[in-house]
Parts: structure tokens; C-alpha cells; sequence
């Protein structure tokens, strides 16, 4: 009577297990991975700007440092609102040369950007989502102000950990105007972003906006380059982030759920072997 007893609560404790491990798996886990309510992070640049010079006719160089702000600010209907706000300063004087300020919505699960949230309505994606796939990408770009395809490139090891190299590189997108003169302008974008896989962090990012003019006959003439990329310090900090994320998202979704699901299995087992043995 007291195996037969045991081999109950065994029983009961293994199933228990495996549907815990089930509802952990399809319910909690997807819901603790969503961006935090709180989400806050900074992006240190580092690069430069050119500049057509209308008295030489070629482009004068500026260093530049750009700090990108994310802070959430609070959610509508589950999408979360995030203010971004960048300034771009002079590496080398220190002077602050532009800054801007928006606030836009968010999918807490598939990092996409919502129409209709915020004071700036932008499509594609924000940053990737967890469980990065090898395929094109669809990614805002705030110089050509749409959503740019963002094609995967390759599966590399950077910094330590395999990542997945994504490039945007799109040319002569339609730019507007040149001022004064009214000469029709052209837009390239190359953008090269290496994302970790499994947390989706972005753990490299640089980005060349090339604005083009026609100003004389034959090709058109360079007028404006923006060229920048994460700092080292940027680097370090994304690639100790991703690796930490990488390895709790393992052990909360893998490696914890296959280890509850054998232990439950076990136990039921276990349990069904003493219930067996009690009858005989």
C-alpha cells in the first residue's frame, strides 16, 4: 500500500513537471523576452561627415561622435513607445552640431515598428527579434525615412560569437531637391548590422549615407557624405550583452525545458514501474 502510494505522488509530480515544462515553454518564457517596459539604452558612434565646399567644389571632412538615446516612455496596448534622441557632436571641438528628438511605437515581441504610436510613424523593423532567421530583413532607415530590406549576408564568428551579418545597400533612391539650384538629389545607404541569433542583439552597426546632385552634365556630383559606426567601447559592451542574453535564453527555453521534461518523464516512469511491481 505505501509503494502503491509512492508510485502515485511520483506520478503526479512527474506529470506535473512536463505540463509546468509545456506552459513555461508556449506562455512564460515568450512573455519574460518581450522588451522591458522600462527598456533604456544608449549607442556611442563614431565616424564623419562630408561636405561639398561651393567655393573649391570638394568636400570638406568633419569628425563626428553621435550618441543614440533609446528610452521607453511608456506603452499603448502593449506597444511600447520609445523616445530616440540623437546628437552629433564635433569629436574634436566638442561642439554640438545637430540633435534630434522622436518618439515612436514598438512590437514588444517582433522589435517592428507600429504606425500610429508616437510623433513619427516608421515600418520594418527596429532591431531583430529573438531568434534571428537567415533571410532578408525588413529595417527602417532614418536617412531615407522607409523601411530598406536588410539581406543576411553570412553566419561569422565576431568577437567570440557567431553572428549573423546582415548588409542594406540600396542606390539612387529619390532625395528631394538641392537647394538654390533645384538640381534633383540621390540617396545611397550602406548599412552592415551583425547580429547574435538567438537574443537578436545587434552587436555591430555601421551605416554611409552618400547624397548626390546633378549639378553639371555627366555624373552626378557627391554633395553630402554621413559616415558612422559603433565605438569600441559600444562593441565590448553589445557583444558582453549578447553573450549573457544568448546563454539565459538557453537555459530558460532548452536546456531547463528538456532537463523538467526528462526529470518529469522519469518520475512518471518511475512511478508506473512501482505501480506495476505493487500488484505483484
Amino acid at each position: 500500500m505505501r509503494m502503491k502510494g509512492l508510485s502515485l505522488s511520483l506520478t503526479i509530480i512527474g506529470l506535473v513537471l512536463v505540463i509546468f515544462a509545456l506552459v513555461w515553454l508556449l506562455a512564460i518564457f515568450p512573455a519574460m523576452v518581450k522588451m522591458p517596459t522600462d527598456y533604456e539604452r544608449t549607442y556611442e558612434f563614431e565616424g564623419f561627415i562630408m561636405q561639398l565646399n561651393s567655393e573649391t567644389m570638394t568636400l570638406d571632412e568633419i569628425p563626428i561622435d553621435v550618441d543614440r538615446i533609446l528610452t521607453a516612455t511608456g506603452t499603448e496596448d502593449d506597444v511600447l513607445l520609445l523616445q530616440q534622441d540623437i546628437n552629433t557632436y564635433h569629436a574634436q571641438a566638442g561642439v554640438l552640431l545637430s540633435s534630434t528628438s522622436e518618439i515612436y511605437g514598438l512590437d514588444r515581441t517582433t522589435r517592428e515598428n507600429v504606425p500610429g504610436y508616437g510623433n513619427m510613424d516608421r515600418t520594418g523593423n527596429f532591431t531583430f527579434p529573438a531568434g534571428v532567421e537567415k533571410e532578408t530583413h525588413s529595417f527602417w532607415s532614418s536617412s531615407a525615412m522607409t523601411a530598406l530590406p536588410a539581406d543576411f549576408v553570412s553566419e561569422e564568428t565576431y568577437h567570440g560569437i557567431t553572428v549573423y551579418s546582415f548588409k542594406i545597400d540600396v542606390s539612387d533612391l529619390p532625395a528631394g531637391t538641392m537647394e538654390g539650384t533645384g538640381a534633383p538629389r540621390t540617396m545611397d545607404i550602406l548599412t552592415e548590422i551583425k547580429s547574435e541569433p538567438v537574443s537578436g542583439i545587434p552587436v555591430y552597426t555601421s551605416t554611409t549615407t552618400t547624397l548626390k546632385a546633378q549639378l553639371m552634365a555627366g555624373d552626378p556630383t557627391t554633395i553630402y557624405v554621413n559616415s558612422m559606426a559603433f565605438t569600441s567601447e559600444t562593441i565590448d559592451e553589445m557583444v558582453d550583452l549578447a553573450k549573457d542574453t544568448r546563454s539565459l535564453m538557453l537555459w530558460l527555453s532548452v536546456y531547463g525545458f528538456w532537463i523538467v521534461i526528462a526529470v518529469g518523464a522519469a518520475l512518471v516512469v518511475t512511478g508506473g514501474v512501482m505501480a506495476v511491481r505493487s500488484k505483484e
